[in-house]
């Protein structure tokens, strides 16, 4: 069996999916199956690849390459990639091109399967011009709600639901008596993560108790103004910005905190999310359709609220003050974790996807490239100008969000 992936590179990625895909790659590879992972890169420095490094300390073979413009340059780079490694088995991941050539793939033996990460529009527009199922794939979801989703719109009629896993900390979190440490952990960003909420909401939380505390995880474009913002409200010494750091970092302040706050327009099965709970971090988190159902019970494994900073605030300051709740939700969403996302049962529902996949693996190699893709670039246009509508429409209601929730911000100081 030889496995192989594709997905994407940045300097600085601490996205949910290049954290699953490290954990996947090299527990595979740990298993002693040959494991190769195709990277186009996204900027000037591709040696500080995040990904990249961490999959070479696992042995995971990486060719990491200059990401492309082109639709079909990135297809043919694609298919380049499989026909020198020769995989029996095709994982790709988040960008349409390796869609594209998986479907070509596909259609020459090679097995695949497509992986629907989140609730966000790009997934929808990429299934509703390729259907897995009828190319040798298969569609598999992190999240009940997403496989729903999947078949409610007809895009497969029995998608796989495999979430990630996550590893169980030795120890649970315990309350300080001094201070109530809230985290954030994720990119600094507004598209999908509204930070400003995320912001406005730990700021209203410090200003209403002395005795709560709050780290920003992550780096990202709205970085610098969410700093101004702290600044502005006199807590620089309350909300502290950590920047992007290594894995090992970030579990370490989350066995610091008390709770872990995500106000999210969509998600899938935040990995963040379960490596707090994992630790006994209790989650403060809006309530939204997309995996949040599936972790946070409302005052059971955590806490539900609006996109009200306010609400979340108090939610926040509901469990500083409450021990008993605390206590209570914190072992709940540990056990949850426990039972239903562990990574070793995890693990074993990949390994048997891998395993029917590789049952059916007939791929004659060298894959044929197309000579006038014409199928392929209409495709792979077609889901670039939709996604990159969708990826317009959101950064516009996101902006717009922004301006009111800073607007409000500096109304209440002005108010108060």
């Amino acid at each position: 069996m030889r496995i192989a992936f594709a997905h994407y590179s940045t300097e600085d990625d601490i996205g949910g999916a290049s954290s699953w895909l490290i954990r996947l790659a090299s527990d595979l590879r740990q298993q002693g199956w040959p494991v190769a992972v195709l990277l186009p890169h996204s900027g000037n420095h591709p040696e500080q690849s995040t990904i990249a490094s961490a999959l070479r300390a696992a042995d995971v073979e990486v060719v990491l390459q200059p990401q492309l413009s082109s639709a079909n340059d990135a297809v043919l780079q694609t298919l380049g990639f499989l026909n020198e490694w020769q995989p029996t088995v095709f994982l790709p991941q988040c960008l349409p091109a390796h869609y594209i050539a998986a479907v070509i793939a596909g259609r020459q033996g090679l097995p695949w399967a497509l992986t629907v990460h989140s609730d966000d529009p790009q997934y929808w527009s990429i299934l509703r011009v390729i259907r897995p199922r009828q190319t040798g794939g298969s569609t598999v979801c992190v999240s009940h709600y997403l496989a729903g989703e999947v078949k409610r719109r007809g895009f497969d009629s029995d998608p796989l639901i495999l979430p990630y896993g996550v590893k169980l900390p030795s120890e649970q979190v315990h309350r300080d008596p001094d201070h109530f440490h809230v985290v954030y952990s994720g990119r600094v960003v507004e598209v999908q993560k509204c930070i400003s909420l995320v912001i406005t909401s730990l700021i209203l939380a410090c200003q209403a108790s002395p005795r709560i505390r709050a780290t920003i995880i992550g780096a990202g474009e709205a970085l610098n103004n969410c700093q101004q913002q702290v600044y502005e409200a006199g807590l620089a010494e309350a909300i502290h910005f950590t920047g992007r750091l290594p894995a090992a970092k970030v579990q370490q302040l989350l066995g610091d905190a008390q709770a872990i706050l995500l106000m999210s327009d969509f998600e899938g099965l935040p990995v963040a999310l379960l490596e707090a709970m994992a630790a006994g971090v209790v989650p403060v988190t809006r309530s939204i359709a997309s995996g949040i159902p599936e972790l946070v019970h409302h005052e059971q494994t955590g806490l539900l609220v609006s996109d009200d900073p306010t609400q979340a605030a108090a939610a926040i300051l509901r469990l500083e003050q409450d021990p008993q709740l605390w206590r209570h939700c914190s072992s709940a969403s540990r056990d949850l974790v426990r039972r239903a996302y562990g990574q070793p049962q995890t693990l074993q529902q990949w390994i048997n996807l891998i395993k029917d996949l590789q049952a059916t693996s007939t791929p004659q190699y060298p894959i044929q490239k197309p000579l006038l893709p014409i199928t392929t670039k209409l495709k792979a246009t077609s889901i670039d100008f939709e996604w990159k509508l969708l990826e317009q429409r959101k950064r516009l209601v996101q902006e717009y969000r922004l301006r009111i929730a800073q607007f409000k911000h500096r109304l209440k100081q002005v108010i108060g």
